[in-house]
């Protein structure tokens, strides 16, 4: 394990800062070990940000895509546990079980696995968290034991906003806490959980001691309540009530992330800390309504993934294609990155900025991507991305290079060239079989590294 000492990088790049290019310059005025604020929000649709639409009223995160990186192509999994697996594990959910692929409350893989709150902890940075947790949703599978030194939130999935209980027929109803000890809060879960950041940041203040602040946002999952009127102003302008709604919460969590970044200004620490926003999964686009704690209205087409096609749960690109960004100042953007990436690939990416070093494989699925941020040079050998949905593998898919396969719920499969057919319009399965079957031997050498009982299902 290497550990680089900030005083040691900042003399060495005082003696030879004239040899260096701007680029590499900026990079070392900051910190070696960069704060981290990890931020993902839930269920947040591909057309639900400003900068992708006009009619959304997210400005903080509009200001960071524009002085940041916009990742155009940022792939995660179809629904919320499988992605925070990806996240935390840089592995595919499948490869720890079917458990894995689909949301649940089972525990999602065992105390141990090296995570990016244990990598972070190794390296000696303070490790928290608020918000949805949803890998293992009781408190002997919680945070702590995975490398938090800090959290708070709920074990379990959505909440009612001002309830902060789980599905209420579930034995994992009461799952607010804090450091694995049942709490009571009064408040909505969007601006506590904006609180715990800001405390957070304006605790943690020693540039000598760097932290990671991991924030997986309720917003903007069902159950939408928004009592506070600025916001529903704010989104008078849609027509339809449900959208308003959903545009409300929106802007609630974009105003809820500029406390965060408002508390890094002011500390000091703007500079030198790299937030990261991505969202889960794709919109919704419709619910039922009365799954969760009231009120849990029924909502139609209040959540969009427009121009893409499909959504959460589904394996076309609108199920996990979702906005993301990065941003550092004086480090990476602004620029947009059009390369797929995968949300597999930050753990390796990290690793790597960080300069950990293991001597064991952690069997990581991601790459480092940080050149590909810093819109360096890269190979050009084609990525493949590796997608299952559903605990019987209802839904899969598999991108290789421009190329993408998918099946849904044992219908034939289908293929769609992606550098011509974004929207995935034109079936080219029975056109390319040759094609389609070199894919295919991709998803079965994929499949064979699978948890054992995540492969035996078709």
């Amino acid at each position: 394990m290497t550990r680089y000492q900030p005083t040691i990088l900042l003399l060495a790049c005082w003696i030879i800062g004239a040899l260096l290019p701007n680029d590499l310059l900026r990079a070392c005025e900051s910190p070696r070990r960069p704060n981290l604020l990890m931020i993902v929000a839930d269920d947040l649709g591909w057309n639900d940000v400003g900068y992708h639409n006009p009619h959304m009223r997210t400005p903080r995160l509009d200001e960071l895509a524009r002085s940041g990186v916009r990742l155009d192509c940022h792939y995660v999994q179809p629904q919320c546990t499988p992605t925070r697996v990806a996240l935390m594990t840089g592995r595919y959910p499948s490869r720890f079980g079917r458990h894995c692929c689909a949301a649940s409350n089972e525990q999602a893989y065992p105390i141990g696995t090296l995570t990016m709150a244990s990598l972070l902890k190794s390296l000696g940075y303070a490790t928290g968290m608020s918000g949805k947790w949803h890998m293992g949703s009781k408190a002997e599978w919680g945070p702590k034991h995975h490398g938090f030194d800090y959290s708070h939130g709920s074990f379990a999935g959505a909440v009612g906003m001002y309830d902060h209980r789980y599905r209420l027929k579930s034995p994992y109803v009461k799952t607010w806490h804090r450091n694995h000890e049942p709490i009571e809060e009064e408040g909505h879960v969007t601006d506590l959980t904006a609180a715990e950041g800001v405390r957070w940041i304006e605790a943690h203040t020693d540039p000598d001691k760097p932290w990671f602040f991991y924030v997986p946002f309720h917003a903007v999952h069902t159950p939408l309540v928004e009592r506070d009127p600025q916001w529903q102003e704010m989104n008078k302008h849609h027509k339809s009530a449900d959208r308003q709604l959903y545009a409300a919460a929106v802007s609630h969590m974009d105003w809820a992330i500029g406390q965060m970044i408002d508390a890094l200004q002011r500390t000091g620490q703007r500079q030198r800390t790299l937030v990261i926003f991505t969202s889960d999964n794709g919109a919704q686009v419709n619910h039922g309504g009365g799954a969760y704690p009231p009120p849990d209205p029924a909502l139609k087409n209040f959540s969009s993934n427009h121009p893409l096609r499909g959504q959460k749960t589904e394996v076309y690109e609108g199920g996990f294609r979702v906005p993301a960004l990065v941003n550092w100042p004086g480090v990476v953007g602004p620029r947009q990155v059009t390369a797929p990436l995968h949300v597999v690939d930050w753990l390796p990416t990290l690793a790597a900025l960080l300069g950990y070093e293991n001597d064991e494989d952690p069997l990581w699925d991601g790459r480092d991507v940080w050149a590909t941020l810093q819109d360096k040079q890269v190979a050009a050998d084609p990525r493949t991305f590796y997608i299952v949905w559903g605990t019987n593998r209802q839904r899969a898919a598999v991108r290789h290079g421009d190329l993408k396969i998918l099946r849904n719920r044992g219908k034939q499969w289908e293929m769609y060239d992606l550098s011509q057919d974004p929207y995935e319009t034109t079936n080219l399965a029975a056109t390319q079989p040759e094609k389609l079957q070199e894919l295919l031997k991709i998803y079965q050498q994929q499949r064979a590294k699978d948890a054992v009982e995540a492969r035996r299902t078709k």
